[in-house]
């Protein structure tokens, strides 16, 4: 039997081959990266299809079961995933998705209300378009795309111009903020079989490894306001958790102990206003001692821990219980009421991002996503 198995559901995934009649799983491939739906058999059994990243899109490879260097099915088109080999006729199927995803920029007029309906500032077709985040200044975003096949990040004009990629490591590189001064941009990425965090210059030259916590998936890291430290969420010790680190070294700090995954630092630096991996709401907690506390309950979304931005007097979020597909809100801290801003056209994807001066919120959305099923004649 061939199966799939990873360390994080989806992201980070190998085929491996196990005997019906039980005993150890054996791995076949080595990719550490994503695989799209169940691997399937070519009739003689020597060989195994299957769908990866490996390259960049998602596309269809083809390994020997007893391992080896994976090979490209040739006459296969890029987002190829699920694929299904007939035992007789030489036929091959798989599905193959169209994406659109835009970022939108709604402009408001105060903290409760917008200035017009949003405007699309940034559009790709692919997946991967997703966690934008606005320069100190307003005047950049950062954000990852997989628009030349690996999922990289990029950095624009707020209104969407001048685009340039930022890193190029052929990998999966997201989650990007920027420093309070705008001069750096901390990020994660999974080189191999573990995400990290790493920072890199906005002026160029190579991402630095923030070293944290070997062995273990770290990332979603944001700054502290004064720069000098890096809030990240680990799995270090068996449990989600956020910690921090001096930008400069040193041994990580735990911040939370009863689970956390993204955190923000208040404006006074007193609070950490953070999400939960799988426990619905947003949290607060003084960073000096003390408890945490639950700001307000929101429904469990898986990624939504992604959704939401801090300001002075609020928090804007991605609000899941109103009519589908959801609303951009406004929780406000004086009153501890929601007020809602925007409904949405279509399904938010990963991420929100409001601009220090409180006066625009970017967050990405799924346009449209379309399959076909494919069929290859005379695979051999």
């Amino acid at each position: 039997m061939a199966f799939v198995r990873g360390i994080t559901p989806g992201v980070v995934s190998d085929v491996y081959v196990v005997p019906t009649s039980g005993g150890e799983p054996r791995r076949v491939t080595q990719d550490n990266t994503w695989i799209m739906g169940a691997p399937a058999w070519t009739p003689d059994g020597r060989d195994i299809v299957f769908s990866s990243t490996r390259a960049g899109l998602a596309s269809l490879w083809r390994v020997s079961a007893s391992g080896g260097t994976p090979r490209p099915v040739v006459g296969v088109g890029l987002n190829a995933s699920y694929p299904s080999v007939s035992r007789k006729d030489h036929q091959l199927v798989y599905q193959q998705r169209n994406f659109k995803n835009n970022v939108w920029r709604l402009d408001l007029s105060d903290e409760k209300t917008r200035r017009g309906p949003p405007s699309i500032v940034i559009s790709d077709k692919g997946p991967e378009l997703a966690r934008p985040h606005f320069s100190p200044d307003g005047k950049r975003i950062a954000f990852e795309s997989d628009r030349l096949g690996y999922a990289e990040l990029w950095t624009c004009d707020s209104d969407g111009s001048n685009c340039s990629q930022l890193t190029s490591l052929h990998g999966t590189a997201g989650a990007a903020t920027w420093s309070p001064d705008g001069r750096q941009i901390a990020f994660e990425f999974r080189p191999k079989q573990h995400s990290e965090v790493y920072v890199a210059e906005v002026g160029g030259g190579p991402p630095r490894l923030l070293e944290t916590f070997p062995g273990s998936d770290n990332g979603g890291p944001n700054w502290s306001r004064d720069g000098k430290w890096i809030y990240f969420y680990s799995n270090h010790g068996g449990s989600l958790q956020i910690w921090k680190m001096q930008l400069n070294g040193g041994s990580p700090v735990q911040v939370t102990t009863k689970g956390g995954v993204v955190g923000a630092e208040s404006s006074d630096g007193r609070f950490l206003y953070f999400a939960k991996f799988d426990v619905p709401g947003l949290w607060k907690m003084p960073l000096r001692g003390g408890q945490e506390t639950r700001i307000f309950d929101q429904p469990f979304v898986p990624f939504s821990w992604w959704d939401w931005g801090l300001t002075e007097k609020g928090i804007y979020f991605i609000n899941f219980q109103t009519s589908s597909p959801a609303t951009v809100a406004f929780f406000e801290f004086a009153t501890n009421k929601i007020f809602p801003i925007w409904a949405l056209t279509n399904r938010p994807f990963l991420g929100l991002s409001v601009s220090a001066d409180g006066k625009s919120i970017l967050y990405p959305q799924n346009e449209y996503s379309q399959s076909d099923i494919m069929l290859v004649k005379n695979f051999r």
